[in-house]
């Protein structure tokens, strides 16, 4: 019958069968039995003596006296419990109840911290006692003496294995249950609670883990509470990082359509003064031809007019003072400017020349057709700088005062010209006029390529303008699908410590 016997303090369960096992193992029979009760009355009357010498070389070792210190006990308990023991080996009757008693002070010795190589050493000491005593009993039939002393050695070894029994179940339940709170904490751990701590037990090695289970799980609280700040602080900054983007690609998309509106209108102008241009080049081509004809008249009237008075006329020349520019705008404002003061002063010119013509009869009427195209062209290009002057205000608003105009100076200069009433001077004065119409038409032709040059470098600062707005644009747009990006791994990071209690 398998009937199990326990220590409720360990948990350890031997069953009847397996205590016979043991003892076959061993080679433990009843004889042996016989034996070491037969053995027990030579033993018994020497326990003390066996028990103090024991303790004598027991007080050798003082790491074994503080264990018997901590465990609150002291040396007369010990040595009768000591005897109690040694008497209980030579019994006779090895039965459960023997090998329940045998486990229990295994307990008791692990409960105090008293390692196995300690009482396993006592046993050493047990054999140099009795052993001569053994040998001395039986010194007469050396064949019972060495039966007794196996016999003795076989319940040593027993004793032994359940003492061990006892050590290993208990540092295995202790390494056990250790193992499943670090395992149960680790797991807590994992999903996200960093508040607890590990209970540390007696164990040193298992301690020194429990420790670092706790630094690590201090640290990584400590972690995710910097984590969750830090997250905190970079959504806070992309937030205003993406308003301020917002505001600058607005701004950015305003002055590139503001760009492109004046890049369009700065090509019309250009056609324009490409226009006036040639009209002022034709009207130089008119003057010239006129002046030839009215040198050729002079050199006809002085020759067939001896006597007339040599026409005088004196037409102050034009003054153009023109304001260094500042800005490529304020050249073309005045560039026009001066076209248009021209232009008026070619209209006073044809109307003079028409009002001399009509004087100089039929000889002048050749002049007054020429007088009169004149003045078609001269009103035709104070139109073109009227229309000039109404584009370059567009451009000023198109730009956001991208282009500042300064004031028109004083630009008229009265030309006074004195004309002698005799018929004789009425070709000089012809004449004289011609040739300032001629000078004045270079003057126009001059003015308007210049206007022209300007409008070309504004052209081209307009396209550096248009391209570098393009750019920031275009970066604008990178910056901001990059914030977006980042607030995304801030959600991400704040959503993933939420998981954590700290």
């Amino acid at each position: 019958m398998n009937k199990a016997i326990s220590t409720t303090d360990l948990g350890i369960n031997i069953k009847s069968a397996d205590r016979v096992n043991r003892m076959n193992f061993v080679r433990f029979n009843d004889e042996d039995a016989r034996l070491l009760k037969e053995l027990g009355k030579v033993v018994e009357p020497n326990a003390d003596m066996i028990v103090e010498d024991f303790y004598l070389h027991l007080k050798k070792f003082p790491s074994l006296l503080q264990i018997i210190e901590r465990a609150g006990s002291d040396m007369d308990r010990l040595k009768n419990k000591q005897k109690e023991y040694l008497i209980e080996m030579f019994c006779g009757n090895y039965d459960d109840h023997y090998f329940l008693q045998r486990i229990k002070i295994g307990v008791i010795h692990n409960k105090i911290g008293l390692e196995p190589q300690w009482y396993l050493g006592s046993y050493a000491g047990y054999t140099k006692m009795i052993i001569p005593l053994i040998n001395a009993k039986y010194r007469f039939n050396k064949t019972k003496a060495n039966r007794m002393i196996e016999a003795f050695n076989k319940i040593i070894f027993l004793d032994s294995q359940l003492a061990l029994d006892a050590y290993i179940k208990d540092l295995t339940g202790e390494l056990e249950s250790t193992v499943d709170s670090y395992s149960a904490f680790v797991d807590e751990v994992a999903e996200g609670n960093l508040t607890r701590k590990v209970a540390i037990p007696d164990n040193e090695e298992l301690a020194r883990l429990g420790v670092r289970l706790n630094e690590m799980t201090s640290r990584m609280a400590k972690m995710a509470g910097q984590t969750s700040e830090a997250s905190d602080g970079l959504g806070t900054t992309i937030a205003e990082l993406l308003e301020a983007v917002n505001n600058q690609s607005s701004g950015a998309n305003q002055q590139a359509a503001a760009v492109n509106e004046t890049t369009s209108t700065l090509e019309e102008i250009r056609a324009i003064s490409q226009q006036t241009l040639e009209k002022a080049e034709a009207l130089g081509s008119v003057a010239e031809r006129t002046r030839s004809e009215g040198e050729r008249g002079k050199d006809v009237i002085e020759h067939t007019i001896k006597s007339m008075e040599t026409i005088r006329g004196q037409v102050q020349g034009i003054a153009e003072n023109i304001l260094a520019l500042s800005e490529q705008t304020q050249q073309i404002g005045e560039i026009t400017a001066t076209v248009n003061g021209l232009a008026q002063q070619l209209k006073m010119l044809s109307l003079n020349a028409s009002i001399e013509a009509a004087k100089a009869g039929e000889a002048g009427k050749g002049f007054a057709v020429v007088a009169a195209e004149v003045k078609d062209m001269a009103e035709q290009s104070q139109q073109a700088t009227v229309q000039v002057n109404s584009i370059l205000q567009e451009i000023q608003r198109a730009t956001d005062k991208a282009v500042m105009v300064t004031e028109e100076g004083t630009k008229v200069v009265d030309s006074g010209m004195s004309l002698v009433q005799q018929s004789g001077q009425a070709m000089q004065s012809l004449t004289q006029t011609t040739r300032e119409a001629s000078l004045s038409s270079q003057h126009i032709v001059s003015a308007i390529r210049q206007e022209a040059t300007g409008i070309d470098q504004i052209a081209t600062a307009m396209s550096e303008i248009s391209r570098a707005t393009t750019q920031f644009v275009d970066s604008t747009e990178l910056t901001k699908n990059s914030a977006e990006r980042l607030e995304d791994i801030a959600k991400e990071m704040r959503d993933s410590i939420k998981t954590y209690r700290i």
